[in-house]
């Protein structure tokens, strides 16, 4: 039997319970990263409770992400073509091109690309794991046109198109025209075009549930977001006001412990729900869960959109608008590893050290005074200040306590720790610079630095190439199925400093993709390097005919772009094609010389046919002849 609607909502309750990122560890834990990045006292770094002890907290995984982050976005923001679309025929050579560079358009310029990655990535570092939305935004565009002195033909021609409605018509006679064309008409017109917007935007992993046992993310059974939305919101979206009304106070949203993590270090979360009723915040839930919601005994891919146990929207999709990032992968699992699961001991250890060597110092600094009870006024010594005297009856009624200091041995042990939070995480003083002198203190030459700089890269570039290949490449996957899928006609874009036409409903939906960031690419510098190496042996090769004006141009192109500066068009002019010399015939490509064989067959087939059509007439004239002389 088909499943009630009721059924289905408590279905993805139970399933929301039962995910990741609901209350569990993975929750709790992502909670905690929060508190040690933003550096709370609170939890595991809880300062003993005791007045006058240090409440420091170590700054471990703040420096670690921060430092990394340059590096990460460099390699993300060079160019805009960090995945390529690749062809599988030869037809698809300029399709797959125009898609890259029409999807980087999307994603970059339509909207920004570069504050979504940076949070995506930025909150895998932190919490495990960053997600990115892809989706289109179907809404109405509405515009009024007005128009004077139509004529009856001009006015049914206008009026004819499907977008226009008629808001406002006045008829008039004008009597400087012939009477059967006096009949002119003033109109205002509303032209309704449904426009589509391609959104790409970073959403807090508090707010995505993902079904436990997951490996893949394109693979999951059950994947959702759950959202703060208030009742106006819900209206001004479209949804059924019926529906609306039946949304009861205990469906109202409720800020879990992650949401508060976030927030309340700076205190910018409201969580006061008094007042209009319209601004009553509720919790809507976008879910892509497969289930036999029809009953054929065949479970499906359906995306519902529910508050409570109302539901909104109900359909088959075949696949989920979330990218997910996530900076170290695990075999067999969705959700691997972050920097604050390599340093989370070592910034307890740290703090604990700070703390402690910041009371031996104040103990140094004020230390403790023992005096005879009766012998000394206590108001002068509860009341230091410079040049006050402190009274006493007897000589040696007071003595002061002597703390060693210990901060040396602290150091040693801190920049121990040092050592070994630079080791896990990669993120060292040589390759992010944090200590200019220390370069000069390796003693190992030119070359031994650059091969250290290099050593002490490749973590973070194995992590750029995680995000690459898993996150960034998904995301223009789903933004260019997208663009196949509700782009109506052809568009006008200005790609790379050109203006051109472009179609996405010729373009395959999918194409292999080709990832140029991280482990196994070159950086910007060995790029342009390369570059420059392949531009001067095309020039040593070019009187040989083994390159041409094509092939230079594509070279400086990629320079140019490597170097940062986009538009190669600014620069170097397209090659233009080589007039043919006097005496010689212009070159043709393989089709135009193939077309050219088939008319000279042609032409010679047809002269064939008509000398034998000819010779055939000139047979049966002779035999005409020769019947009549016979007669």
């Amino acid at each position: 039997m088909p499943m009630q609607e009721r059924e289905l909502a408590a279905l993805i309750d139970r399933e929301s319970r039962n995910a990741i990122g609901a209350d569990d560890f993975t929750s709790s834990e992502r909670q905690r990263a929060m508190d040690y990045y933003h550096r709370d006292a609170r939890g595991d770094l809880s300062p003993p409770d005791v007045q006058g002890r240090s409440s420091v907290v170590s700054k471990d995984l703040m420096e670690t992400v921060e430092w990394a982050m340059p590096a990460m976005m460099d390699m993300f923001s060079s160019s805009d073509d960090v995945v390529r679309f690749e062809p599988d025929t030869e037809e698809d050579e300029q399709g797959a091109e125009d898609a890259t560079n029409y999807v980087g358009y999307l994603i970059h310029r339509k909207n920004d690309g570069f504050v979504t990655l940076h949070d995506a990535i930025k909150s895998a570092m932190i919490q495990k794991v960053g997600v990115v939305k892809v989706y289109a935004d179907t809404r109405d565009d509405i515009r009024e046109e007005r128009y004077s002195g139509l004529s009856q033909a001009e006015m049914q021609a206008i009026t004819e198109d499907p977008e226009v409605e008629i808001a406002e018509q006045v008829e008039y006679v004008n009597p400087m025209l012939p009477p059967e064309q006096a009949m002119t008409f003033d109109l205002l017109l509303k032209r309704k075009r449904e426009v589509v917007d391609f959104r790409c935007e970073g959403v807090p992993p508090e707010e995505i549930r993902i079904a436990k046992g997951t490996r893949r993310i394109e693979d999951v059974r059950y994947i959702a977001h759950e959202v703060e939305k208030t009742i106006s919101k819900l209206l001004d979206e479209g949804y059924p006001k019926d529906k609306v009304d039946q949304l009861q106070s205990g469906d109202n949203y409720i800020a879990d412990a992650e949401e508060q993590a976030r927030h309340d270090h700076d205190g910018t979360h409201d969580y006061d729900e008094d007042g209009d009723a319209s601004q009553r915040n509720v919790t809507l839930t976008e879910a892509y869960i497969r289930v036999d919601f029809d009953g054929d005994g065949v479970s499906e891919y359906r995306r519902v959109v529910k508050a409570g146990t109302v539901i909104f929207e109900n359909e088959v999709v075949d696949d989920h608008p979330f990218a997910l990032f996530t900076p170290i992968l695990m075999p067999y699992k969705v959700i691997g590893l972050s920097f604050f699961d390599l340093l989370d001991d070592l910034q307890r250890i740290r703090t604990a050290l700070s703390r402690q060597m910041l009371d031996n110092a104040y103990l140094v600094n004020t230390p403790r005074v023992e005096v005879l009870d009766g012998k000394v006024n206590l108001d002068d010594l509860l009341s230091p200040r410079p040049g006050g005297i402190i009274r006493k009856k007897e000589i040696d009624a007071m003595s002061w306590q002597t703390v060693p200091f210990v901060g040396g041995q602290v150091l040693s042990l801190l920049q121990h720790f040092d050592e070994v939070r630079d080791s896990r995480s990669g993120v060292t003083e040589v390759n992010s610079a944090l200590q200019v002198e220390s370069l000069a203190k390796t003693n190992v030459g030119s070359q031994g630095v650059a091969a250290l700089m290099n050593a002490g890269t490749q973590r973070i570039k194995l992590m750029a190439r995680v995000f690459a290949e898993t996150g960034v490449k998904r995301m223009y996957l789903l933004m260019l199925k997208l663009a196949t899928q509700h782009v109506k006609r052809r568009e006008q874009v200005k790609l790379n400093g050109r203006w051109m036409m472009v179609d996405p409903r010729e373009w395959r939906n999918r194409y292999d993709v080709e990832v140029s960031v991280g482990i196994g690419t070159a950086s910007r510098e060995q790029k342009i390097m390369q570059l420059q190496v392949i531009g001067q042996a095309q020039e040593k090769v070019m009187p040989l005919g083994l390159a041409g004006p094509e092939n230079v141009h594509h070279t400086v192109t990629r320079l140019v772009s490597a170097m940062g500066y986009g538009n190669a068009d600014r620069f170097f002019r397209q090659p233009q094609p080589m007039p043919p010399q006097e005496g010689q015939q212009p070159e043709q490509s393989p089709e135009a010389q193939a077309l050219v064989a088939a008319e000279q067959i042609k032409a010679q087939t047809t002269m064939q046919k008509a000398q034998m059509d000819n010779e055939v007439r000139l047979t049966i004239a002779r035999e005409e002849i020769a019947s009549k002389e016979r007669v």
